[in-house]
């Protein structure tokens, strides 16, 4: 029994990874198109606009928003173009940029944005609340763009926290023990109990301080970690 679950578990990392690279495969495109905005001088937020037929290419499957936020270019305007929706049914997202404007949106707060300008690396944001988009669980999987080594930015792309988990139940099924996908810090993505549904939280120490080691595990109460590769995403199972 033990191998098989640890077969199963392993095989459910192993689809995370690829539904999560896949994410990251659509942030990297819109990254690359954006850099090259920055080829021939510093654009302004108005040149964005040439981003828009990729950008909404990119959604459908997985794929709920996508885009690319940059730090203020020439106009002195930070740069926006993300859409959300499908291919059939999409709008634009609009945030208050003026930090000067009561209704203020400050981008460089949120760990999406943050995370890959402060590490130049590319992040997984969630699962949290998207209360600016859709009022969903959601993950933002976000790459930095840059401006000839300088941060410019970042390309990323939205998965509602619901179609990832319908997108793993098989291979959570599969596990055949209580199983949760969590981040880093015990936050729960999918679970197959109604003990770990998405956005609740594992509250037991150990488990959340052997998570932060990002290390395979198994701990004394029989609690199984598997890494997501490299992803700040693991799966538990109980035993």
């Amino acid at each position: 029994m033990g191998q098989t679950i640890t077969s199963e578990t392993t095989a459910l990392a192993a689809r995370v990874t690829t539904l999560a690279e896949a994410a990251f495969a659509t942030a990297d495109g819109l990254r690359r198109r954006a850099e090259d905005l920055f080829t021939g001088g510093r654009p302004t937020s108005a040149d964005l606009a040439v981003l828009r037929p990729w950008v909404t290419e990119a959604l459908g499957g997985l794929i709920n928003g996508a885009g690319v936020i940059t730090v203020p270019l020439a106009d002195g305007r930070q740069g926006l173009e993300w859409w959300m929706g499908s291919p059939a049914q999409r709008s634009r997202l609009t945030l208050d940029l003026d930090p000067a404007s009561d209704t203020f949106v400050d981008v460089g707060r949120q760990p999406w944005y943050s995370v890959p300008r402060d590490t130049g690396r590319r992040h997984v944001t969630g699962p949290y609340v998207d209360y600016v988009c859709a009022e969903q669980y959601a993950l933002t999987f976000t790459v930095p763009v840059t401006d000839h080594g300088t941060f410019a930015g970042i390309a990323g792309a939205d998965v509602f926290v619901g179609d990832f988990e319908r997108a793993l139940r098989p291979a959570l099924r599969a596990v055949g023990t209580p199983v949760a996908l969590v981040n880093t810090h015990g936050r729960v993505v999918a679970g197959s109990t109604a003990h770990h549904l998405a956005g609740s939280l594992i509250r037991d120490a150990h488990i959340r301080t052997a998570l932060l080691t990002a290390l395979p595990a198994v701990l004394p109460d029989g609690v199984r970690l598997t890494p997501c590769g490299t992803l700040p995403l693991a799966v538990l199972t109980w035993p």
